[in-house]
């Protein structure tokens, strides 16, 4: 078991620092840094190396921290040293974690490490005591993106994780499943169905055909690629027009052309004047793809992006559910979601935490290879878009499309050290 000379500091010392003398009484806790403790119903501070000095004779403990309280009651002898261990606590488990991070230049990104909103003393850069339950592992860093995963952590087991931080939106890792492409609920499908002419009279989706896959873990962006973020990369010269490509890709028509959030009619791709945070929009798929291997990244597969999107449950035809009619908006966020900023709906976040997944813009990404599956004809980069449902379109190629109602994220694959050692 994990003691608690972790490397933590404690913000509040819970007894005197110092010798103590021969007549002092004190408890050693045997648990993770850095939960709140308070013996007898007294606050204590919180958890770190330093023995809390008390009186003689019993004594009721309650710890509190991101797996709610635990409680103990131990007796105190008279002037000693009484340890009290993790086991002796009601309602405590302890794992251990391990996080290093990295920047792309491989230098040490030194993270603040929190698991729902309680900050991990120590970083947890060295094996760090940690309560265990199911919790948010959030990572934050100073001009870097953050990373969000959801964990399981079992009593008696220890997690690493072993991350690049680069610039962007923060990244949120999507443990891998078993899912149903296409539409939740029984399958309809019909290859003769006529949409327009029953639009009023069907339920389900039976012109969307269904597909079982496997997806394996993968980390994507919690937000869009935003319009600052992408004029980034011109401005850093590795996104740069190519004249081959420019010259066969479709901008908007022009009454349209105002809806976009970039100007693609300028060499730096510059945001237009307050849609600096809007999704960047009116970019065709090959420079999408240029832009997310600029930040060491790929565009997601529309297997993932799918699976992320309806929060991993073939049952959702949403982030947030929706059920089983084509009657339900997934996006509830209100009219011109283009026109928002990212990530400014969270009612309809996946519950992952992935922002704007059925609302906000389209998404461009890679069709995937799924057998019995059609791949899009004359597509060379592969890029698809989704619209209004997640599990909608994708047989489009959008290689060389600029469209004001499509916009981006990236993703990448999960290569860091096993979840369990």
């Amino acid at each position: 078991m994990q003691g608690p000379n972790t490397g933590s500091t404690s913000e509040q010392k819970s007894g005197p620092t110092g010798q103590a003398g021969p007549a002092e009484t004190r408890l050693a806790l045997d648990v993770p840094p850095g939960l709140a403790v308070t013996v007898d119903g007294e606050p204590r501070g919180k958890t770190s190396q330093e023995p809390l000095v008390v009186a003689p004779g019993k004594h009721t403990l309650e710890l509190d921290g991101p797996c709610g309280k635990a409680s103990a009651t131990v007796e105190a002898a008279v002037g000693a040293l009484t340890t009290v261990s993790a086991p002796q606590f009601a309602g405590l488990q302890v794992a251990q974690l391990t996080v290093t991070a990295k920047t792309p230049e491989g230098k040490p990104a030194n993270p603040a490490v929190f698991l729902g909103d309680w900050e991990v003393p120590g970083a947890a850069a060295q094996p760090t005591a940690i309560p265990a339950c199911q919790l948010r592992l959030r990572l934050v860093a100073d001009g870097l993106e953050g990373f969000m995963e959801d964990i399981e952590f079992e009593a008696g087991k220890s997690y690493q994780r072993e991350l690049v931080l680069a610039s962007g939106p923060d990244m949120v890792r999507i443990a891998g499943g078993h899912f149903r492409l296409g539409p939740p609920g029984p399958d309809h499908y019909d290859p003769t169905f006529n949409y327009q002419e029953a639009y009023e009279d069907f339920e389900g989706w039976p012109y969307i055909k269904t597909y079982e896959v496997d997806v394996a873990t993968f980390d994507i962006d919690r937000a869009e690629v935003t319009a600052e973020e992408f004029h980034a990369c011109y401005k850093a010269g590795f996104c740069a027009d190519e004249p081959v490509l420019s010259a066969g890709t479709k901008s908007p028509p022009p009454e349209l052309r105002k809806e976009c959030s970039i100007n693609n009619y300028t060499p730096m791709r510059d945001p237009r004047p307050g849609r600096e945070k809007h999704p960047a929009t009116c970019v065709a798929g090959w420079e999408a793809k240029k832009y997310c291997e600029w930040v060491g990244k790929r565009l997601p597969t529309d297997a993932e992006w799918e699976f992320a999107a309806r929060s991993r449950k073939s049952e959702y035809a949403c982030s947030w559910g929706g059920g089983y009619s084509p009657k339900v908006k997934c996006d509830r966020s209100g009219p011109n979601p283009w026109m928002r900023e990212v990530c400014s709906s969270p009612k309809d976040d996946t519950e992952q935490g992935l922002c704007d997944m059925t609302d906000s813009v389209g998404e461009m990404m890679t069709h995937a290879l799924v057998p019995g599956r059609p791949a899009p004809s004359d597509c060379r980069f592969n890029t698809v878009g989704r619209g209004e449902w997640p599990f909608s379109g994708g047989d489009s190629c959008t290689d060389k499309h600029q469209s004001p109602y499509r916009g981006f994220r990236c993703a990448r694959d999960v290569s860091a050290a096993p979840a369990q050692g």
